[in-house]
Formats: C-alpha cells, sequence, structure tokens
C-alpha cells in the first residue's frame, strides 16, 4: 500500500508564499510602536526617580551643612578663648534671639522685615542638581524654654526648615539646639 501525501510546497507558487502581508505590515509596526512607546515612558519615569532623588539627597546635605555651621556657631558663642570659659551675662543667660540672629551664619540675606526667617538658593557649585536655581530652603527660628516651661530661660533655638522646588512647598525638618554656653547659666530646675 501506498500513501499518499499531500505536498505543501509547491516550487511554483513559492514567489506567493514567502513575505508579509498587508495586515502582517501594519501589526507589526503597530507592535513595533507600543513597545518604543513604553520603553520611552518608562526610561523617562525611572530618570525623573532618580532625579528627584538626588535632589532630595542634596538637599539633605545643604540643610546638613548648614545645621553644622550653626552648631559650631552655637558651641563658640560666648567662649573666650584667652580665659577658656564662657562668659554670660544675666539678660544674655534669658533670651539669646538676638545673639542668633546675629551669628555670620544666621545672616543669607537681608530681610529687613523679618530676621527670624532666612531663605537661600543653593547653586551648581554645591550639587550639579541645583542647576536653574529652582530650589529654595528657607529656615525660621523660633526661641522657647526648655521643656516649655515659661518660668525658665529661652535658651532653645528651634529651627524649621521648609523647601519649595516646582509646586512642592514642603515642611523639611525641625530641629532643636541650644548654644553650649547655657550650660552655664543658673537653671530654675
Amino acid at each position: 500500500m501506498k500513501l499518499k501525501r499531500k505536498k505543501y510546497f509547491n516550487i511554483n507558487n513559492s514567489k506567493e508564499d514567502y513575505g508579509f502581508g498587508l495586515v502582517d505590515a501594519i501589526v507589526s509596526m503597530s507592535l513595533l510602536a507600543a513597545v518604543i512607546t513604553y520603553g520611552i515612558y518608562f526610561s523617562s519615569l525611572r530618570l525623573s526617580t532618580v532625579y528627584d532623588a538626588n535632589l532630595i539627597r542634596s538637599i539633605n546635605k545643604e540643610i546638613d551643612r548648614d545645621i553644622e555651621r550653626l552648631k559650631s556657631d552655637f558651641w563658640s558663642m560666648y567662649f573666650i578663648e584667652s580665659q577658656g570659659k564662657y562668659s554670660l551675662t544675666r539678660n544674655q543667660c534669658a533670651d539669646f534671639t538676638e545673639q542668633i540672629v546675629d551669628l555670620e551664619s544666621w545672616k543669607l540675606e537681608d530681610n529687613p522685615f523679618n530676621r527670624m526667617i532666612q531663605s537661600w538658593r543653593p547653586d551648581a557649585k554645591r550639587s550639579k542638581v541645583f542647576t536653574g536655581q529652582s530650589v529654595l530652603i528657607t529656615r525660621e527660628l523660633k526661641i522657647t524654654t526648655p521643656l516649655d516651661q515659661q518660668v525658665l530661660n529661652k535658651s532653645i533655638a528651634k529651627i524649621g526648615y521648609r523647601v519649595q522646588w516646582g509646586k512642592k512647598n514642603i515642611h523639611w525638618l525641625s530641629i532643636s539646639l541650644g548654644p553650649d554656653a547655657h550650660a552655664w547659666c543658673d537653671q530654675a530646675i
């Protein structure tokens, strides 16, 4: 018994069987366009996430540098190097607001309306992320008493940092600092 096989490949019709048709070409082009579009979208999304992460890291470093400058100035406030000790008057122990706003590290801009609020725009020298000066960092000083007791002296500086970039205005950080010299003041506790 002899089996008959059908021929699926005919040499005479080979030109008609190979290649894509119009529908196949349109479908493959639309799939290619969709893959390229999603690739561009997700890579731009990733780049914006990386940019935001770098910006946040640079803002944190800028605020950290500012805090370290203030801590250094607080440490040296009222310190007399020749005697090797702190020298304070009773008025200076009661409230040291004026001494803080007169510090060189506090004076960033001349703000005649409110010296307790200072703002600055970090530039590209600090970080390449800050090009275009799109970031504004503002610090605000509030002087309070320890443990919020009104009978105690006003020796705690609460400094609040706000950051603005784009349409965002975010309360970034609040810290409480006190000069080392106030350890030498008479306390009411």
